[in-house]
């Protein structure tokens, strides 16, 4: 290279990591720090609890209107006839005042085997003896609609985060998904032993709790009662526009393992056929995980009529077994009301935390009205003091500047 083009070439510039020169970059943005003194703090404190305090006692008092019956039937089928349950396996919250459980008969139940399944979709090609609870239970007063059934489990941990992720949204929408994405998404349970995709994949579809219940029928009512209870309307309508019928042809596909034992010989036949996921609002729900190891999940609703007070019973095929893993599952039957079903532990909160924010208004109160702090007062800097703080050559500095 000449000595020419070396004084022609432009010399580079060297890097810089300096940030650019602006407002946001240099941290030269306006600001507003407040400065809490007890004129700020003591009206604060006062007000979040005034305004906390009849929130919660208004939430509280909305809780206890609400109706709740919950019975555990995890235990049903150790017993063939029936049998009272104890205490501790059931739970009555009623907004009755005149309600005492000590007068009212306790619920029973009876397990049996039966050749078909309550649920009419369902059929039984492999001739299986179907485990059936059967249970009675009181209704102490009258439960106004809309009456919620819901299914309650617990030690079932939802959140673990490899069965959050498995399952594919394009197959529950309905697409046909590459063998390559299927085992990225839904391994292990993406192929069956026979190469055929699973449908619906993954570790959330294939433990779906398959109970199912029948409606309520009365017991001692001398014209027998029936109070039906819908499918229907209980998956989130954001949650229904992610599911549609499979393209998957029939041969291409398989069950999960555990729904093989409604299908003959645990495949999908033309009689069989794979259920379409664009109308299973129960499978919508529990695809819906859960954050916490006890959860409930909606199973069916009654808008439109009142679930009257008298003895009932209700029939369910007990398919999920949660004794193997320490679990237990419990009938949930609901009211609610415009703020929502029973939850007083919310209302209890808020009072908590108002009361909190009065009490610690009326110390600081006292303390202020008691000894007063001039705001702005250098004394009670910590250097200055007796003992403590910085040397005294370092405060004569610092007065000085």
């Amino acid at each position: 290279m000449t000595k020419e083009e070396t004084e022609e070439k432009p010399q580079e510039e060297k890097k810089s990591r300096r940030p650019k020169d602006g407002e946001f970059r240099q941290q030269r943005l306006p600001a507003w720090q407040p400065v809490l003194t007890p004129r700020t703090v003591l009206p604060t404190l006062f007000i979040v609890g005034i305004i906390f305090c009849p929130a919660g006692g208004l939430l509280w008092w909305n809780s206890n209107k609400v109706d709740q019956i919950m019975i555990n039937y995890s235990y049903c089928q150790q017993y063939t006839s029936p049998v009272y349950l104890a205490p501790s396996l059931y739970d009555y919250q009623v907004s009755d005042k005149n309600f005492n459980a000590s007068d009212m008969q306790a619920p029973v139940y009876s397990y049996r085997n039966e050749s078909s399944f309550l649920d009419p979709s369902w059929g039984n090609p492999n001739n299986l003896n179907i485990p059936r609870c059967t249970i009675d239970f009181t209704i102490p007063t009258t439960m106004k609609g809309p009456v919620f059934l819901y299914y309650r489990l617990t030690e079932f941990y939802q959140n673990h985060r490899q069965y959050i992720k498995n399952f594919d949204d394009a197959q529950l929408l309905g697409n046909v998904v590459s063998p390559g994405t299927l085992r990225t998404n839904c391994d292990p349970l993406a192929f069956n032993d026979a190469g055929k995709a699973i449908f619906p994949c993954g570790l959330i579809a294939n433990s779906m709790f398959n109970d199912t219940a029948s409606d309520l029928t009365s017991v001692d009512s001398q014209t027998p009662q029936t109070y039906v209870l819908s499918p229907h309307n209980i998956a989130w309508p954001s949650d229904q526009q992610k599911y549609g019928p499979t393209k998957y042809q029939t041969s291409e596909i398989a069950p999960p393992p555990n729904w093989a034992l409604r299908y003959p010989n645990g495949q999908y036949t033309d009689e069989y056929p794979p259920p379409d996921l664009s109308t299973q609002e129960r499978f919508m729900v529990w695809m819906h995980v859960a954050a916490l190891p006890d959860f409930r999940k909606i199973w069916a609703r009654n808008d439109t009529q009142d679930l009257q007070a008298g003895r009932w019973r209700i029939s369910i095929d007990s398919n999920f077994d949660t004794l193997q893993y320490g679990g237990q599952k419990w009938l949930v039957l609901s009211t609610t009301t415009a703020m929502g079903g029973r939850n007083p532990y919310l209302g209890i909160a808020y009072m908590a935390i108002g009361a909190l924010c009065i009490l610690l208004g009326l110390l600081f109160t006292i303390r202020h009205l008691i000894r007063p702090r001039k705001l702005g007062d250098e004394s009670y800097l910590s250097w200055n003091q007796p003992g403590g703080g910085l040397p005294s050559n370092k405060r004569r500095h610092l007065h000085k500047d």
